[in-house]
């Protein structure tokens, strides 16, 4: 077997948005998409809330891997290897429910083109890059810069999960991952670090524990 170098690197930071902000950026896909096809803003729509997809994996969701009575949308083939769910709130499931109107052919895929226009046939799947098309174009619109449809769906929505649940309950119940890479996706746990930084308030005021001298400096006897 040939030698090959020792390659070091490391996981790049992605730019993500404020929750406000995600929420313009929603508001805007849908004002420019919905009323020619609401399942664009849709498809981008549950990427920011249920961050344990990806974008790829949206994409590829065929009618016949929702359903709607038991609220849950099946990815056979996702990245992990391992065949994942996502469990839709009622609303959500709704939602669906309306914008998919009768129910297509299970083997068709549910996000795709509505009518047809030169170079797209109705019927067929989004192209790999329709949901990121219209992002772009609805932050471009709102001056937001810098900070791509990953980011600001999934990251952003994981990072400010990280102020109401803890590192472990992200990882089970919202992004499933396991890989160091998930320390890319939020912020230290930030109701740990400010229990921490009270603690250090309150030693450094007195308390009612004895304050630490941390720089081992002695006061002199008066």
């Amino acid at each position: 077997m040939p030698e090959f170098p020792d390659i070091r690197f490391k996981l790049a930071w992605r730019n993500i948005v404020s929750m406000e902000d995600q929420a313009a950026i929603l508001e805007e896909v849908r004002r420019l998409t919905f009323d020619a096809n609401p399942r664009i803003w849709l498809g981008i729509k549950l990427l920011s809330m249920y961050p344990k997809v990806r974008p790829g994996e949206m994409m590829n969701v065929l009618e016949g891997h929702i359903n709607l009575d038991e609220k849950w949308i099946l990815f056979p083939d996702p990245k992990e290897g391992i065949p994942k769910f996502i469990h839709l709130l009622d609303e959500h499931a709704q939602l669906i429910r309306e914008i998919r109107g009768p129910k297509g052919l299970p083997d068709m895929f549910f996000f795709r083109h509505i009518t047809a226009r030169p170079g797209v046939k109705a019927g067929t799947r989004f192209g790999q890059k329709q949901f990121r098309m219209w992002w772009n174009r609805a932050c471009k619109n709102l001056g937001i810069e810098g900070v791509d449809l990953y980011g600001g769906t999934k990251h952003s929505t994981v990072t400010a999960l990280g102020t109401v649940l803890t590192p472990e309950q992200i990882q089970r119940g919202a992004t499933g991952h396991v890989s160091d890479a998930f320390k890319r996706y939020m912020l230290p746990d930030i109701n740990e670090a400010l229990t921490a930084t009270r603690a250090v308030q309150k030693v450094q005021s007195g308390g009612d524990k004895q304050v630490i001298n941390l720089l081992g400096i002695k006061k002199a006897a008066k």
